[in-house]
């Protein structure tokens, strides 16, 4: 069965909306509130200029009408004086006229708030008008322009798309309307809120970055820090810098990471001095053991003292192998892993082991030598003794080398999977040598694996009608250089 495929580097390196790291969650939380706040000022500035724009057409259409209303009270004409170009030009653009129907139809936007507006304008003047009503009419193609008067000149002003007709029924039936320039549009105004918020951004964004960079380095320091202590617990001062609060933590980090690598260097201090008491007595008991008359007890107490020496030595790995850099394979070095798999199951042949490795091209990987031969001797170990045979694979991709060991054995349930690796357990509850050691090589193949940046995995091997086959174990080695 083929090793798991290794996650695909797309899936890894999706694109993510919120960002994980500090300061791009700051610059983008920054550039939300200030697309937020530039949205609420649109709307504020766009309803403020739509209520100044209704205030000016109001205005000017009341005072036209005030205008007009003196004129027909003094009995004059309500268009100008001299006729020809001026008086159809006016006729066209600014039209004020008294009819006798309503002429803002239904054909027009009704601007309710513009005849509000104006009548207490009118009723200031003493016009008192029975109705007022107000719409939005386009202007005809080519109507771009309106006429202003001052001093016997005429003069063509730009104006929007639009007119407000503005009417009034007086007091005889009759409707007056006046007409007046639409309100602008507002180009200029949303390139002005542009404008505006790019300048904010750059105003904003410069300060923002320089401080989450003042504050991203010296976190991004701890964290590096916080990984190799994790891996390796040996203290490595980091460089107290950053804001004070900041400075404080990694004060404390320092503080607490040599006290820690104090008490680690007591337990191995503690352990070794623990090993020898225990391993002198040993040895000299397996000398006294030697004179035993009776082959079998003889035979049961090696056996015995064997066993007792594999425990503790497995007990004194598993405590050394948190702090691997510390020992005589402290730096990783490039390893030939197939020749290494191949010398590891030559061993277990020569015993008569059934162990195979099929060939393989040349695979090299920087570990640590020591360990991971240790790790493939338990996994390979636990193959033949549960699984009655060994079949082992390599296999390399851009990112891990997958090392696969399968086995023939009865599998384990899968609710137990996981609390095989833990220290001392068994599932047969045995601690003898036919059946298994004291339960401590899965705990420590994982730690070495750990320790390396890998994993180790456990699965059952199906057949195709379903049933356990066999056991799989999988031991993945990233494709990068352990950190030193």
């Amino acid at each position: 069965m083929k090793p798991d495929a290794a996650p695909d580097g797309p899936s890894l390196t999706r694109f993510r909306l919120w960002p994980r790291s500090l300061s791009g969650q700051l610059l983008l939380a920054l550039a939300i509130a200030l697309f937020v706040a530039q949205f609420i000022n649109a709307v504020l500035l766009y309803r403020g200029q739509r209520e100044q724009a209704e205030a000016q057409i109001a205005s000017a259409a009341a005072l036209r009408i005030i205008s007009a209303e003196q004129r027909l009270s003094d009995g004059r004409s309500l268009g100008p004086r001299n006729g020809g170009d001026r008086m159809r030009r006016w006729r066209k653009n600014r039209r004020t006229q008294l009819l006798d129907h309503n002429p803002v139809n239904a054909k027009m936007r009704p601007l309710p708030e513009i005849a509000a507006r104006i009548r207490p304008m009118l009723e200031a003047y003493d016009i008192t008008p029975a109705k007022i009503n107000a719409g939005l009419m386009q202007k005809p193609l080519g109507g771009a322009n309106i006429i202003r008067e001052q001093q016997g000149d005429v003069h063509l002003i730009p104006e929007s798309r639009f007119f407000v007709v503005v009417a009034l029924q007086r007091d005889d039936g009759r409707w007056l309307s006046v007409r007046v320039n639409g309100p602008p549009r507002g180009a200029r105004v949303g390139m002005w809120l542009i404008a505006q918020t790019l300048v904010l951004f750059i105003v904003l964004f410069i300060p923002v970055v320089l401080l989450t960079r003042r504050i991203s380095r010296p976190l991004n320091d701890l964290r590096s820090g916080v990984a190799a202590f994790q891996s390796y617990q040996t203290a490595q001062p980091i460089d107290v810098r950053g804001p004070s609060d900041v400075a404080e933590l990694i004060t404390a980090f320092n503080t607490m990471s040599h006290r820690i690598a104090a008490m680690l260097d007591e337990k191995d201090v503690m352990l070794g001095a623990i090993g020898h008491d225990l391993k002198t007595p040993l040895a000299a008991l397996r000398v006294r053991v030697e004179s035993v008359a009776d082959d079998n007890a003889r035979g049961r107490m090696v056996s015995s003292i064997d066993d007792i020496n594999r425990t503790l030595d497995d007990i004194l790995s598993l405590a050394r192998i948190g702090r691997i850099n510390s020992g005589p394979d402290a730096s990783p070095e490039p390893v030939n892993l197939t020749a290494l798999i191949e010398m590891v199951v030559e061993e277990f042949e020569d015993i008569g082991d059934d162990v195979r490795f099929a060939d393989h091209p040349r695979i090299t990987l920087a570990v640590h030598l020591t360990w991971i031969r240790r790790a493939l001797r338990n996994l390979i170990s636990n193959a033949v003794r549960y699984g009655k045979r060994a079949r082992v694979t390599i296999a390399r991709d851009e990112r891990a080398v997958t090392i696969q060991i399968d086995d023939d054995g009865p599998g384990i349930p899968d609710d137990q999977i996981e609390r095989i690796f833990e220290p001392f357990t068994r599932l047969d509850g045995s601690r003898n040598t036919a059946t298994g050691g004291a339960g401590l090589g899965l705990t420590l193949a994982r730690a070495i694996a750990d320790q390396h940046g890998g994993t180790l995995t456990l699965r059952n091997r199906l057949s195709n009608a379903g049933d356990v086959e066999g056991l799989t174990a999988i031991l993945v080695l990233p494709v990068r250089k352990p950190k030193p």
